[in-house]
């Protein structure tokens, strides 16, 4: 949807774009503003790790939603792995 301006599902074209990704904590503690969800990227017992912000796009006809990170995460082969599609023609066996 970010860079087609179209909802995948239904093909609508008018769609929503939340900058910030808010936590929906019912007891966001001392702050009178929810504090933004991130993608959060842990260790074991969440030691250590990574997190990044998110921003979403959201179709206003069949409420389908997209996420994305506002920036790019390190890729540290531990925790986060770059992924590829390899190249060359689908098998077909």
């Amino acid at each position: 949807m970010k860079a087609t301006g179209t909802c995948p599902k239904c093909l609508c074209t008018a769609l929503w774009y939340v900058e910030y990704v808010a936590n929906n904590d019912p007891n966001p503690g001392t702050q009178n503003k929810a504090t933004q969800f991130q993608l959060a990227v842990t260790g074991k017992l969440g030691l250590d790790g990574t997190s990044g912000r998110l921003e979403a796009y959201a179709c206003q006809q069949c409420g389908y939603v997209e996420l994305y990170l506002k920036e790019r995460l390190p890729v540290d082969g531990k925790h986060i792995r770059e992924l590829r599609r390899p190249q060359g023609p689908p098998y077909r066996g």
